[in-house]
């Protein structure tokens, strides 16, 4: 008996090596340039504690001087881009050959198991081809100026306690980690903007809500073990035949009900309070469909966001769609804005003048406004605190490593390369941000990268933070806002002093799937001497 299961498991593990290392020769044979592979993980060993964008950035950076080097993600080759040329191609010019993020069979993979495994399968950057155009085509319009107004209101309402946490801070004078404020504002500023309804993240330390929150994008070993246990042959098919949910069941469960019971309350009562809740059912409607009235189209970036696509009616959007959405909405964009703000104000506590400059534009447009908030057009025109969130952006992106996948036949610009249907490429955001053929002062907190002069003179697509073309982060606007807001907020009535505890030089945490550094950030706040509010 124990000779018949040994010659089974060396059966089990020989197909299993054969079915991983079955391409490892690809590029080789190419004669392109690539990192070795490993079985079973390819190039990448995602069980070792280091972060992908880490070890991805360090293989881009070998070969800075290619435009292109091979890898593989377990068993499938990927042709990383080093070249921000090409990516033009592949993120806008060429898109209709690049509409999904992975494949089809890869998302089957990735979203097998039970029914809260299968809605985090159906947001946006779960879903392909024509299902993901009707998608991203209805909820679009969500994101517009004329939306982004309507959502101010609730944003500078979260920033008065915002306010007053920094206030206690400044008081007990100690240094404190960023993220654990600055998540709360995000996290709150959602929630309001989302569903209407209260996070208590200021005033409730055993919210629900926000510890639900903080755990979707933490990821233990056993959590990275089971997504690569999908790709095993087999595995997602027993996945889906047992119904076994295998990613945060119980907080997928509950921001679930939240959104549905939204919902169902709005139909009842037929409350409206102008939240993204009602704009997504909005969306879902055929006499709304494709309502971009307000659309606007300021510069090339927002051109090249533009999806020319026809919806075709209702389609399959209803209400798990609006689900899907918004909690991706709400767990992407928590973790990422309250980064981005944490990012924000360490680099401000150790570049004491730039704080300074970018505190001078901010009371300006106060004293512009009567001593009241600005306004949503004075906000968007603050060029500095643009410099100042875009070049954090650039130092810390929060999603730094990013796929493709063929949708059909494709030769690479100006190459032989073909690049067959079902392909997938790559690119890693944080090399180009610090590629010096883009970058005046690549290692160093430099703003006027972001000036106009310093724009004019580079490839657009140098800049990775938000993805570029039409698959582009859907929320970047609300995110700018709400970042404009709290950063608006805080430096006027506060300075960034630099902390000890921040474990420095940074190093991004493994355990989580984004962009975030082991230990976090500190600093200490100290109300400014000008006595400004």
């Amino acid at each position: 008996m124990w000779l018949e299961i040994f010659l089974i498991f060396v059966t089990f593990f020989v197909l299993l090596y054969r079915y991983v290392t079955k391409s490892f020769g690809k590029w080789k044979s190419l004669g392109i340039p690539y990192t070795k592979p490993s079985f079973p993980m390819g190039t990448y060993n995602f069980l070792s504690g280091r972060h992908l964008d880490d070890m991805s950035a360090e293989d881009h950076k070998k070969y800075l001087d290619q435009g292109y080097f091979g890898t593989f993600l377990l068993g499938k080759p990927v042709l990383a881009i080093n070249d921000a040329n090409f990516l033009k191609h592949i993120e806008v010019k060429d898109f209709d050959h690049f509409v999904d993020r992975f494949g089809d069979a890869s998302n089957k993979k990735l979203f097998s198991g039970g029914d809260t495994d299968k809605i985090w399968g159906q947001q946006l950057t779960g879903i392909n081809g024509d299902d993901w155009k009707e998608l991203r085509s209805a909820f679009t319009p969500i994101f517009t100026s004329g939306k982004m107004k309507g959502m101010l209101k609730f944003i500078k309402h979260i920033a008065v306690d915002l306010n007053k946490e920094m206030e206690e801070k400044a008081k007990q004078g100690e240094e404190f980690e960023l993220k654990d404020v600055f998540g709360k504002f995000s996290l709150d500023a959602l929630a309001s903007s989302a569903f209407g309804v209260n996070a208590e993240s200021f005033t409730n330390k055993d919210s629900k809500f926000v510890r639900y929150a903080a755990t979707i994008f933490k990821h233990s070993k056993l959590d990275i073990a089971i997504i690569v246990a999908k790709f095993i042959p087999g595995v997602p098919q027993l996945l889906d035949t047992l119904k076994l949910n295998t990613f945060k069941a119980k907080e997928t469960k509950y921001f679930r009900d939240i959104i549905l019971q939204t919902i169902k309350n709005r139909k009842q009562t037929n409350e409206r309070k102008n939240d993204l809740v009602d704009l997504m059912l909005d969306c879902i409607k055929e006499d709304t469909a494709g309502n971009d009235e307000d659309e606007e189209e300021s510069d090339q970036y927002e051109k090249d966001m533009k999806l020319n696509h026809t919806r075709k009616g209702k389609h399959n959007l209803d209400e798990i769609s609006i689900v899907a959405t918004a909690m991706v909405l709400l767990v992407a964009g928590y973790d990422t804005t309250g980064m981005t703000l944490s990012f924000l104000s360490y680099e401000m506590s150790k570049n004491p003048e730039a704080q300074k400059k970018l505190q001078e534009e901010i009371d300006h447009a106060y004293e512009e406004a009567g001593g009241e908030f600005p306004d949503y057009n004075a906000i968007q025109n603050l060029p500095y605190l643009d410099m100042v969130i875009h070049e954090t952006l650039r130092i810390h992106s929060p999603v730094g490593f990013n796929t493709r996948n063929a949708t059909k036949d494709y030769v690479l610009q100006g190459t032989d390369i073909v690049i067959k249907k079902d392909d997938m490429v790559s690119w890693n955001a944080k090399s180009l941000h610090f590629d010096p053929k883009y970058w005046t002062n690549p290692t160093e907190f430099y703003p006027e990268h972001f000036s106009k002069e310093e724009k004019a003179n580079r490839n657009p697509y140098a800049y990775q933070a938000f993805g570029q073309g039409p698959r582009a982060c859907i929320g970047m606007r609300f995110a700018l806002l709400e970042t404009k807001v709290a950063v608006l907020s805080v430096l006027r009535n506060f300075s960034f002093k630099e902390g000890s505890k921040t474990q420095e030089p940074l190093v991004l945490d493994g355990d989580n799937q984004l962009g975030w550094v082991k230990g976090g950030l500190w600093a200490r706040v100290e109300p400014r001497e000008e006595g400004v509010h």
